[in-house]
Parts: structure tokens; C-alpha cells; sequence
């Protein structure tokens, strides 16, 4: 079998049906919801459960021509790469792949896609309840878990502490006080690390340019990004992605 010629080939038929798999900005979207406990947001991120062909968009790729196989096939991609992005974001490396082994076990024994895209659905909420969970383990007032809340649900935009303030209806200086004297850092630096270290892993795991990252988190300009990031990890997110790039679980 000659693997090289068979790429060309699909290659060229993908690019003659104009079918691409999903754009890595979404399916980062995606990933990341799971891993910073997103539980508000995750369910648009849901399988459609009333429809058969729910894995033959042109987005997913087609890993077997049987229908419940190719199912099968991505619910394992999708579990394995969560499973990764979890254990990369703090979550018990044993307790996560044992909890990967058990929903594919379970999906092993459905027999029907509905079935399977169900147990999809419920595999990526019970991984962002955990995930969710465990950004809460230590113990804060309900006002500061409710302003990280608020972070990691914005993380992708530019913060003002004072939108969370007015989110949480509470005056500025006395929320930035409360949050300093339980966490230690200030929230303008909070939200800085939060950001730096969402971006850590896109820049070991993705080839978004440092632009494109710097955009996507909110900084002001690649240079207030490159300097931000230096600060926070003590490399340049040149070297951060040269140093990290081949050793990411993701």
C-alpha cells in the first residue's frame, strides 16, 4: 500500500469538493471550553442526538465507510484528545485516562449512533464539571470565584476589571482588594497569567503565528504580548515554542 499516493489523491479530491476538516480556531474553541470548566458554554459545542449522519459532516473527515464505525473512530479521537488537554490543564493524569477508558468502554457496547452521540455529549460535560471543579478546590469567597468565573469565560477578550465589577455588582476597589487579599496577585495580574497560559499551549500545540495568538487573547500588540509572555514564563514565545513544541501532550 502506498500511504503517499493515497494522500495525494484525497488530497486533491478534498480540495476538488472544496471539503475541509474544522477550522483549528473552533475546534481550539472547542478544547479549551473543556479545559477551563466552561459548563455555561459547552453545550453549543453538543452532538445533534436526533441525527443519523451526525458524524458525515465534511468538518469531522471520514475515518471508516461504516457509518457506526466511523462513529466509534471520533468518539475515541474526541475523548483521547480531551483527555490530554485535561491532564495538561491540572486535571489527575490517572483519574483522567482511567475516565477515558471507562466512557470507550461504554461506547463500545452501544449499537447505534444516536447512542453513541449521546454518550459524546455526556463524555465532554462530565469532563468540564470536573474540570470546573477543580479550578474551585481551593477555597475563595463567592465573589472571587464568581469574578474567575468571569475571566475564564472572557478570556478570549480584553478584560476591564471594571466589567467585573459591574457584572458582579460590586464596587471596583472593593472587589480588586477582596480578590488580592485571597488569591495573593492582583486581577489585572490574574487575568494576565490566565491568558499567558491558555496561550502556552496554543503555542505548543497549534501553528497560529504569535500575531494571530497575541489577537486572539486580547493583547494590545504582538511586542505587549512577547514581553507579557516573558515576563510570566521567562521565555519568548519563540523560544517557549521551539523549547515545547515537540513535547506537547496535545
Amino acid at each position: 500500500m502506498d500511504i503517499n499516493n493515497d494522500l495525494q489523491k484525497k488530497i486533491f479530491q478534498c480540495r476538488e469538493e472544496k471539503i475541509c476538516h474544522l477550522e483549528y480556531n473552533l475546534e481550539y474553541q472547542f478544547y479549551n471550553a473543556v479545559a477551563l470548566g466552561d459548563t455555561e458554554n459547552i453545550s453549543k459545542y453538543f452532538m445533534d442526538t436526533e441525527k443519523d449522519d451526525v458524524y458525515d459532516g465534511e468538518e469531522y473527515g471520514r475515518l471508516s465507510y461504516d457509518d457506526l464505525q466511523n462513529a466509534r473512530y471520533h468518539f475515541v479521537v474526541a475523548v483521547a484528545m480531551i483527555t490530554r488537554i485535561c491532564v495538561e490543564h491540572g486535571m489527575n493524569r490517572e483519574k483522567a485516562y482511567t475516565l477515558s477508558d471507562l466512557f470507550i468502554q461504554k461506547m463500545d457496547s452501544l449499537k447505534t449512533i444516536t447512542d453513541i452521540s449521546r454518550l459524546h455529549n455526556q463524555m465532554i460535560s462530565d469532563f468540564t464539571a470536573r474540570m470546573k471543579k477543580l479550578r474551585k478546590e481551593n477555597v475563595y469567597s463567592i465573589h472571587v470565584i464568581k469574578a474567575m468565573d468571569y475571566i475564564y469565560i472572557h478570556l478570549h477578550e480584553k478584560i476591564k476589571i471594571s466589567q467585573i465589577a459591574e457584572e458582579l455588582s460590586l464596587n471596583r476597589s472593593y472587589l480588586s482588594s477582596l480578590f488580592r487579599s485571597e488569591t495573593g496577585m492582583s486581577i489585572h495580574n490574574y487575568i494576565i497569567s490566565e491568558k499567558i497560559r491558555s496561550a502556552s499551549h496554543l503555542l505548543t500545540s497549534s501553528e497560529m503565528t504569535y500575531s494571530e495568538i497575541a489577537e486572539y487573547y486580547g493583547f494590545s500588540s504582538q511586542s505587549h504580548f512577547s514581553n507579557s509572555f516573558k515576563k510570566e514564563t521567562g521565555y519568548t514565545p519563540m523560544d517557549y515554542r521551539k523549547q515545547f513544541y515537540q513535547k506537547s501532550e496535545v
